[in-house]
C-alpha cells in the first residue's frame, strides 16, 4: 500500500504502530504538512478518537486505521515505501503463552527494514525493561538496520512517556536506520 493509494499524494510516508490516542502522530502531522502519516491502532475506540482530533485540527496528511500493525508491515507495504516507522510503548505480552502476540520478532524486524527507504529511521521506546531488551536484541540483530548512536535525545511526546518521566522511571529508546 503506497502513499499515493492512501492519500492520493506521493509524499514521504511515516507509519506509527500502536498510535493509541494519537498524541505523537497528530503533533508530527501538524508540524510537517509536507509529509504523510498513518497510524495503526488495534483499539477501534482510539482510532475513532484520533480521526475526530485530526478532523478538528484540519489535518489532511494523517490517517488512522484499526489494523494489526505486524500483519500490515509484513504483508501490505512495498519495499522502501516508508520514510519513518515509530513504535512507542508496545504491549509487553510478558507471559510465554502470549509470545505470539508480541510485535518484535525477527520476521517483523526484517519486514520493517524492507519497508523503510534507505537511511530512514525506526524509532522505538518502551517503559518495560524486558520488552526494551527484546526490542534492542531484535533490531540490533537485523542486518537491514544499524543503530543511530549519534542521534540526539528525542521524545515520543506520548502520555506514557510523560507519565514515566514524571515518576522518574527509566525509558528505553533508540533510533535504528535502514542500511
Amino acid at each position: 500500500m503506497s502513499a499515493e493509494t492512501l492519500f492520493g499524494k506521493d509524499l514521504p510516508l511515516e507509519l506509527e504502530i500502536g498510535s493509541g490516542k494519537a498524541r505523537f502522530l497528530l503533533a508530527e502531522a501538524e508540524r510537517n504538512p509536507g509529509r504523510l502519516y498513518l497510524g495503526l491502532e488495534i483499539v477501534e475506540e482510539y482510532v475513532l478518537l484520533a480521526r475526530k482530533k485530526a478532523e478538528r485540527l484540519g489535518l489532511a496528511n494523517v490517517r488512522f486505521e484499526s489494523v494489526d500493525g505486524k500483519a500490515f508491515v509484513l504483508g501490505r507495504l512495498p519495499e522502501g515505501s516508508l520514510s519513518g516507522l515509530h513504535v512507542f510503548f508496545p504491549d509487553p505480552w510478558p507471559k510465554v503463552r502470549h509470545a505470539r502476540r508480541r510485535l518484535f520478532d525477527a520476521a517483523f524486524a526484517a519486514g520493517a527494514a524492507r519497508a523503510l527507504a534507505p537511511g530512514s529511521p525506526f524509532r522505538a521506546a518502551s517503559d518495560d525493561p524486558p520488552t526494551w531488551a527484546l526490542i534492542e536484541r531484535t533490531l540490533d540483530a537485523e542486518p537491514g538496520f544499524v543503530r543511530d548512536v549519534a542521534a540526539p535525545d528525542w521524545s515520543s511526546g506520548t502520555d506514557y512517556e510523560a507519565k514515566w518521566e514524571r515518576a522518574g522511571k527509566p525509558i528505553g529508546k533508540a533510533i535504528w536506520r535502514r542500511r
